[in-house]
């Protein structure tokens, strides 16, 4: 008798060990999907980001661009000011 009883629990182990490998399975299952759509959705928004950042540094370029187009002797005039002042900056800080 107490042989079969050890036999039954012997059996339910193995039918409990069964069922918490298929629980097992099935959580890291789940966790894989999470992270994956996790990753998914991380990457579309750095995605939108980097477009907004491009169109706008396109949008900076194109209005330096038609400030240069509307006022070339100005643009040159400023240009031409700021790096003799910025070289007056640099010299000062070699002496």
């Amino acid at each position: 008798m107490a042989n079969e009883d050890v036999n039954k629990e012997i059996e339910q182990l193995k039918k409990d060990l069964s069922g918490l490998q298929n629980d097992i399975r099935n959580l890291t299952g789940t966790l894989k999907s999470a992270g994956i759509e996790q990753g998914k959705a991380t990457y579309e928004r750095a995605r939108q980001q980097g477009e907004q950042w491009r169109q706008k540094g396109e949008d900076a370029i194109g209005s330096v661009g038609q400030a240069i187009d509307e006022k070339p002797v100005t643009s040159v005039l400023t240009a031409f000011g700021t790096g003799f002042v910025i070289g007056l900056l640099l010299n000062q800080k070699r002496q």
